[in-house]
């Protein structure tokens, strides 16, 4: 068997958001391949620097292509003798709260952002959560619930979205679930405009 020159392997950003597209990917089930164009526009890298990466690992047999339509498909070669290896290193590297974090800038609406840093093992392990993130304020839940499925390559998220009177109406009768997500080991608040950790600190008052 020939072996490959690891040095050549983890040398750009670029091969960096390849492999960790189509290594996670694989671990999600979707073995089909992506086209080129596409993964110029979801990793944010010039069509050309995807190109000669792609064509580089295929070299390499990581990858293997096909022609769909005459349009070249990419693909992860399943007889790649360390396949296993590096699936487990992005599995187990897989951060999606810095994703999270840039998705949830642009949404000014939003005046309670709680993501639990627990998502970081999403991938490799089930939460014990009663939520993941809690939402409090107005956002798109179609568009959150397809970015979910995006950032964690369809792993089910769960989530918990509410408006801004109905949060005030359950703390006012002590609701349990709300308390109970609010006072989650491992709670990483990215917006707060109520002082949640006063509302709590009041409640065990």
């Amino acid at each position: 068997m020939k072996k490959i020159d690891l040095e050549k392997i983890f040398w750009s950003k670029c091969r960096k958001k390849i492999f960790e597209k189509f290594f996670l990917e694989y671990e999600s089930g979707n073995t089909d391949g992506f086209y080129m164009r596409e993964l110029s526009r979801e990793l944010d890298e010039q069509i050309n620097s995807i190109k000669r990466e792609l064509d580089s690992l295929a070299a390499m047999w990581i990858l293997k292509s096909k022609l769909i339509t005459k349009k070249k498909v990419f693909y992860l070669n399943k007889n790649f003798y360390l396949l296993e290896e590096f699936k487990n290193i992005f599995v187990k590297n897989f951060d999606p709260i810095p994703k999270l974090k840039d998705y949830f800038k642009s949404h000014k609406k939003l005046e309670l952002i709680m993501i639990n840093e627990s998502l970081q093992n999403r991938l490799i392990e089930w939460s014990n959560n009663v939520v993941d993130i809690l939402l409090i304020g107005e956002i798109d839940k179609i568009e959150f619930w397809e970015k979910l499925a995006k950032v964690f390559f369809d792993r089910k998220i769960k989530y918990a979205t509410l408006s801004r009177e109905d949060f005030y109406k359950r703390l006012e009768f002590n609701d349990k679930l709300i308390l109970d997500i609010l006072g989650q080991d491992g709670n990483l608040i990215l917006k707060d405009n109520f002082w949640v950790d006063n509302i709590l600190w009041k409640k065990q008052a």
